[in-house]
């Protein structure tokens, strides 16, 4: 299974659309121009409603030291 989203309007979707299909459909669809592959997470946010978290590590500050001459 592969997830794509449309990148264009067309007769069926409107842009933005997000859908989870078959390998061979996303292949035949994204061949086309009007669908794009994306990350499952952006589907399962889609479904679920949730809103992405975003984690930023912090990295520790090194401690300047002084040169003694």
């Amino acid at each position: 299974m592969k997830c794509i989203q449309a990148i264009k309007d067309n007769n069926s979707y409107k842009k933005g659309y997000i859908a989870r299909v078959e390998d061979k459909e996303a292949d035949l669809k994204v061949s086309t121009g009007y669908w794009s592959f994306i990350p499952k997470s952006l589907w399962k946010t889609e479904t679920r409603g949730e809103t992405p978290t975003v984690v930023q590590e912090e990295k520790p500050k090194k401690k300047k030291t002084k040169k003694q001459n």
